[in-house]
């Protein structure tokens, strides 16, 4: 099942804001129940995709949008690396095991698990 949502919509007004990103407002007609959950359900989400086109969307349009992949940076939230950076910044916040600075922690810290992976790389058998 797909969770492409097209809804007839209009542009109300875009504005920019302090820190480079636009905010855009959009106006929807009338939507049915349905229409409504779903639009709601999605949103719940959070960050998504938009796509808008001045006239309905046909098959190969939502053949391409149902296809779309995009990374984590892409959608606002972060990649698996910048969660383990934030994550062992918190870590270091907490215990700096003699590290004068973050970026020495991050080093030692990653050198660690390089060295686990490949210790796990050694031992592994197919």
């Amino acid at each position: 099942m797909s969770n492409l949502l097209t809804i007839p919509c209009a542009i109300e007004s875009v504005a920019t804001r302090r820190d480079k990103t636009i905010k855009v407002t959009i106006g929807t007609q009338e939507l049915t129940p349905e229409q409504t959950s779903a639009l709601f359900n999605q949103w719940m989400g959070g960050v998504g995709v938009m796509a808008f086109k001045g006239e309905q969307f046909n098959y190969n349009d939502e053949q391409l949008l149902n296809n779309l992949k995009l990374d984590a940076a892409e959608l606002g939230s972060k990649t698996p690396s910048q969660r383990l950076r934030a994550t062992l910044y918190v870590l270091f916040e907490h215990a700096p095991e003699g590290h004068k600075d973050f970026n020495s922690f991050y080093a030692a810290m990653m050198e660690r698990f390089i060295e686990m992976v490949k210790k796990r790389i050694d031992t592994y058998n197919l």
